[in-house]
């Protein structure tokens, strides 16, 4: 047990009283020697929100006993916000004037205030333990001798003072580091870099990508780095590993994918199927400590926008020697299952390998082939046979996965398609077919035996877990599709069958999403409820995904006997966990806001035009309305004139008191645009024959701004929003 454990032990046990550093250090038998030390290990419990030191008597408590709760703070334009509890509680109103310097995203204590005469609740933060943002993107206005930016960010305060503007111009986005946090809720800071005008060619995007902390550009180290790495294979590369150069291996991805990391074969054997996944061996290549390896781990992921992709590693790489191209030698790392003709795996094998992929193939093709496409059976007919067979392992496969409990979520996922000058000119549906389920249910085979092997070698390793549902969230769920006409008592795969499709189906898969806890990275194997897998990891993308490349150098330590390597990744798996948990996070978040904003930028065109779509989400203040296309737009309850509206929580729709008309989740209904915005990324509705809403200036309250009306009844309870994700290759 460290000193830092015993001094938290310590404060937080029965029948503490509490004391100052000093004594504190007596109780704890402190050498004089090490009082520097010791301070510096109370610094770091009080900065981590374990326990606060009086600002009167300087003695020592736990937060939890002077009634402090850690959370992180989520703010609303209105004025106010609301502290999302660690411990997972009810969240904490905070009004505007009692941030105490937090700003939006930053981790807090907050201590409670005295009630008011309605009761409610209200917190006040205490202190700021984290911040949450360091730089901010923004629109620059330039006055004598002062700079203001205005952050593109609603949820923050509305002006940054800026003293130098060092090379941007008024007018100009720009990225800015804060560096001042004065309780009066404005920043300061100084202007780092200069993104261009708002309508210049990218510029946009860019915005959203800085806005998240995403570098485009690698730093001259980490390129240098790149530059060195040879472009061939050399011999001395090819010892010790299994030579599949003569087999017959193929990629199957996107028709402009260019970081090929996966590879597949498969052979008829006696007694079933033996499946060959074949993954770019990148760790050769970063090695560990490196700069790339600390860009990489920076970075956490590749990032899919619109109009660019911000890559984990340098294209050099990523385009390169690390992608499985067509016809030339790779390194890969190779995973064999000998499966039963039900697809059951009875026997995995791992190989440091080297392939030639004998074709660089597309879904699309694939697919053709597999609705049997006379030209491209015929220009492919040394692998179609293969193709077919793939086809049906892989519905073996997804049998398999239905019967262990996988739940398979129907949500329509969009991209946006772009001019030359980067303007959105349609909104598509991608669209889940044969060959990217096939590969699908291949990564996924793959991921599981490799992380059934670290379990049963107990060889450290990043793993993906996926909890359990909440089961408050779930009765949400089931008293939402019981309104729907679905029977509730069904289990969640059950209900997604039902649903299935129906117009509402997406609305379910989403709801459903939510219900559950988000999949994240950990140093230990706790399983993957969605998947119904006891054992599970990131694999199969190293070019894209860190926790990938470090199961790549875990599997290859198992291999070599490097016991070095496993002893490093003891130390850092922990951490590179976490991180990869955060910037994915980030990155979901960045794709979200740029697609949503493609989306606004498309609908500006359609404004007073009438369109049809599904009530996605449903709240007092209105509910939300999606299209086909996924594109989402709120129409807003005060836009409703032929009635007064009332959010009845309980069947969670918006009903008239005088002709009981009911909006509820998963109607259709017919809309008319209002108003399109790409700057906010919003989208305005209002319902087809009503008038269109006009602007009301309401004051923040504590309830976030609802209406009040007496005896209505209308509580504040949001529905979750549909979520569009990037690909379902991988989401897992």
């Amino acid at each position: 047990m460290t000193r830092k454990e015993r001094i938290r032990l310590f404060i937080s046990s029965q029948g503490y009283e509490p004391v100052t550093r000093g004594r504190l250090a007596e109780e704890l038998k402190v050498p004089e020697k090490s009082a520097s030390r010791f301070n510096g290990e109370v610094d770091e419990l009080i900065k981590s929100g374990d326990i606060v030191e009086s600002r009167k008597t300087g003695r020592l408590r736990t937060t939890a006993s002077v009634g402090l709760v850690k959370g992180v703070l989520r703010t609303n334009p209105k004025g106010f916000g609301f502290v999302i509890r660690e411990d997972g509680g009810e969240d904490l109103y905070v009004g505007g004037k009692y941030y105490n310097s937090a700003i939006n995203g930053d981790t807090v204590l907050v201590r409670p205030l005295p009630a008011e005469n309605d009761g409610r609740e209200r917190w006040a933060v205490y202190s700021v333990l984290e911040r949450g943002t360091s730089r901010v993107v923004g629109l620059l206005r330039l006055y004598p001798g002062l700079g203001i930016v205005t952050p593109d960010n609603e949820k923050l305060p509305r002006e940054i003072f800026v003293s130098d503007n060092g090379r941007a111009l008024d007018g100009q986005k720009v990225v800015v580091k804060i560096t001042g946090y004065p309780t009066d809720g404005s920043l300061h800071g100084e202007i780092e870099e200069a993104l261009g005008y708002p309508d210049d060619f990218g510029v946009d995007v860019l915005s959203v990508i800085r806005d998240y902390d995403f570098e485009v550009e690698f730093p001259k180290t980490v390129q240098a780095q790149a530059r060195a790495v040879p472009v061939e294979i050399s011999p001395a590369e090819l010892e010790g590993r299994l030579d599949l150069r003569d087999k017959l291996i193929i990629t199957i991805d996107g028709d402009d994918s260019k970081d090929l990391d996966d590879a597949v074969s498969l052979e008829k054997t006696a007694g079933g199927w033996r499946l060959g996944v074949h993954i770019a061996d990148v760790s050769a290549y970063v090695r560990p400590g490196s700069a790339l390896d600390k860009e990489a781990l920076k970075r956490g992921t590749s990032v899919y926008l619109a109009d660019r992709v911000v890559p984990m590693l340098p294209p050099r790489l990523s385009n390169g020697i690390c992608s499985l191209n067509q016809g030339e030698d790779r390194l890969t790392l190779s995973v064999f299952m000998d499966m039963d003709k039900n697809g059951v795996v009875r026997k995995s094998e791992f190989h440091k390998s080297v392939i030639r992929s004998a074709h660089r193939m597309t879904y699309n093709n694939v697919e053709k082939i597999l609705r049997g496409d006379r030209e491209l059976s015929e220009r492919y007919a040394d692998i179609a046979p293969m193709l077919r067979d793939m086809r049906a392992l892989s519905l073996k496969l997804k049998g398999l996965a239905a019967g262990r409990g996988y739940i398979e979520l129907a949500i329509p996922e969009a991209k946006a398609v772009l001019d030359e000058n980067g303007r959105t000119v349609a909104i598509e549906l991608r669209r889940s077919s044969d060959a990217t389920e096939l590969i699908e249910q291949f990564m996924v085979a793959a991921n599981m035996a490799v992380a059934r092997f670290f379990c049963e070698k107990s060889i450290p390793a990043v793993f993906r877990v996926h909890g359990l549902p909440d089961e408050n969230k779930l009765r949400t769920v089931r008293q939402i599709v019981s309104g729907m006409g679905i029977n509730p008592n069904l289990t969640m795969a059950e209900i997604l069958k039902a649903a299935e499709g129906s117009e509402g189906e997406a609305i379910i898969s989403a709801l459903i999403l939510r219900s559950m806890a988000k999949a994240v990275y950990s140093a230990e194997n706790q399983g993957h409820y969605g998947l119904g897998a006891d054992y599970y990891c990131h694999f199969t993308s190293p070019i894209r995904r860190y926790p990938d490349l470090v199961c790549h150098r875990a599997l290859k330590a198992a291999i070599e006997g490097d016991e070095a390597m496993l002893r490093l990744l003891r130390r850092t798996n922990a951490d590179a966990a976490e991180q990869s948990s955060e910037r994915e996070t980030a990155a979901e978040h960045c794709e979200r806001d740029v697609l949503d904003m493609k989306k606004a930028e498309y609908m500006e065109q359609f404004v007073g035009q009438d369109f049809h779509g599904v009530i996605s989400s449903v709240t007092s203040f209105g509910f939300f309305v999606a299209l086909p296309d996924t594109v989402e737009g709120l129409v807003c309850v005060a836009s409703l004139t032929d009635d007064y509206y009332v959010y009845d929580e309980k069947a969670l729709c918006l009903r008239g008191e005088r002709t009981h008309k009911e909006y509820r989740l998963g109607d259709g209904v017919d809309v008319t645009l209002v108003s399109a915005n790409r700057k906010n990324r919003k989208i305005e509705f209002a319902v087809k024959g009503q008038k269109a809403p006009r602007p009301v200036k309401k004051e923040a309250a504590p309830n976030g701004g609802k209406q009040k009306r007496k005896n209505s009844g209308a509580k504040q309870k949001r529905v979750p929003r549909v979520l569009h994700r990037r690909k379902n290759r991988g989401r897992h």
